[in-house]
């Protein structure tokens, strides 16, 4: 009897212990963290979901940065955590990518200087020029990049506003004393002005025969040159525009002597 009694109240402890277990409160479901990145070179968190003055900006983003999704709305806005600084805001949910941006980027300005660190009174480094590739490696909360120059291998800081997500059309530069810019790709267009030695222009095309349609940075005024005469970067002296041959002369037929006419016969 007493070994029945023992196995009753062992059988009364496990009862009392299911039914405890079944009234704790549930732990609540925490989803996955979920990692976005920003797609453009630069944007902005925003205090709420609109670009009116009432929603002041936050912090500023970079091209990938990994930022934390917190919360969307129904008007393409998406609350998140920015993950290097912790700043919380809102941002267009299109601007936000689920794969890591790429770390390569272009330069967009015509020149800019790669420096030693992150403000315009630091010791240049090296000259960069539009299209040159870069690499980011660092930022700082103030828009400069520490990127490395992929041409030479230089590491430095540049302006995060002298980049770009795709190379833009080259700048090239006039190597003669003066170019005609004509209407069309051929000598037989008429000149509509005349560029002048380490003129700037903007390639925006190429025609037959290694024309180039260009547009005159200085003036906006765009019109055709011959490729050969520009050069990828300002020369220091003009050169010599090939002369053109002339066709040698022809020569004049000589002139036919006359035959002697015959002598009269002498009188005796």
């Amino acid at each position: 009897m007493r070994v029945l009694g023992n196995i009753r109240r062992l059988i009364l402890v496990l009862a009392v212990l299911l039914l405890a277990g079944s009234c704790e409160t549930p732990a609540p479901y925490v989803p996955p963290v979920t990692y976005y990145y920003i797609a453009p070179t630069t944007a902005y968190l925003r205090s709420c979901p609109g670009y009116g003055d009432e929603c002041g900006i936050v912090a500023q983003v970079f091209g990938g940065d990994r930022v934390i999704m917190e919360d969307t709305n129904d008007y393409g806005w998406s609350l998140v955590r920015l993950e290097r600084s912790g700043a919380v805001g809102w941002i267009v949910t299109d601007l936000l990518t689920t794969s890591p941006v790429t770390a390569t980027y272009y330069i967009a300005s015509v020149n800019e200087y790669l420096r030693e660190c992150s403000d315009y009174n630091c010791r240049p480094i090296e000259m960069l020029v539009r299209g040159d590739r870069v690499e980011k490696r660092d930022q700082d909360y103030r828009g400069w990049w520490r990127v490395v120059s992929l041409k030479s291998g230089n590491l430095g800081w540049i302006p995060v506003l002298a980049v770009s997500e795709r190379p833009g059309p080259p700048f090239y530069y006039v190597n003669v004393s003066s170019l005609a810019l004509r209407a069309g790709p051929s000598t037989a267009n008429r000149i509509i002005a005349t560029l002048g030695f380490n003129e700037q222009v903007e390639i925006l095309g190429m025609g037959p025969s290694g024309w180039a349609k260009v547009r005159d940075v200085p003036r906006g005024i765009i019109g055709w040159v011959a490729g050969r005469y520009l050069e990828a970067f300002p020369v220091p002296a003009p050169r010599r525009a090939p002369v053109k041959k002339k066709a040698p002369a022809k020569k004049a037929a000589p002139e036919k002597e006359e035959a002697p006419k015959p002598e009269a016969p002498k009188a005796m």
